[in-house]
């Protein structure tokens, strides 16, 4: 039985076998004695790496590349019906009036005031309190005349709007406004 053995024992037959155990060894080694994450993109060959080696949705969008993401995106759709018709809303402007230089409403939808005693104060009323509005005044007429230059600030009023208007100089004068008054 030996000799049977001994004429096998060929020195290809030797140096085959060796070679089977440095290969399989070689590859159990690597597996066990490479570090974590030691693979990375230079040692993978393109189209190496298919759907079936990746685990089901551990790609994610931010994964994909631009071109790619791109290519997932289908045509637009048609549009949509329209809707109903909303209900109207309010105007912003809720509140206005045109004052002439001696106080008095020429037009809007002012429901008081006039001047208030003194040079270029006026006192300007509405159906409802102002306090919680915005007020916005530039000097103008209600004709097809100028007005001379000048300034003009507003104020709250206890609910209606304070107007004083003043000359180039800033000097109180009595000067034709118009108001906006957006709540």
């Amino acid at each position: 039985m030996m000799r049977r053995l001994s004429e096998k024992f060929t020195y290809a037959n030797v140096v085959a076998t060796i070679a089977l155990f440095v290969a399989l060894g070689g590859t159990s080694y690597a597996a066990l004695k490479l570090p974590r994450n030691s693979v990375g993109a230079a040692q993978i060959r393109t189209g190496a790496v298919r759907s079936a080696e990746l685990k089901d949705r551990s790609v994610a969008l931010r994964d994909l590349s631009l071109g790619a993401r791109s290519s997932l995106r289908g045509q637009r759709g048609l549009a949509g019906a329209a809707g109903p018709q909303g209900p109207a809303g309010l105007p912003a402007a809720r509140f206005f009036a045109a004052v002439s230089s001696a106080g008095a409403l020429v037009r809007g939808n002012a429901t008081g005031g006039g001047s208030d005693g003194g040079v270029g104060n006026y006192t300007v009323a509405f159906s409802q309190s102002t306090s919680a509005c915005v007020y916005s005044a530039t000097l103008g007429t209600t004709d097809a005349t100028s007005t001379v230059p000048g300034r003009v600030i507003v104020r709250d009023n206890g609910g209606r709007v304070g107007v004083q208007t003043f000359d180039a100089a800033g000097t109180p004068a009595d000067l034709p406004f118009h108001l906006v008054v957006t709540c």
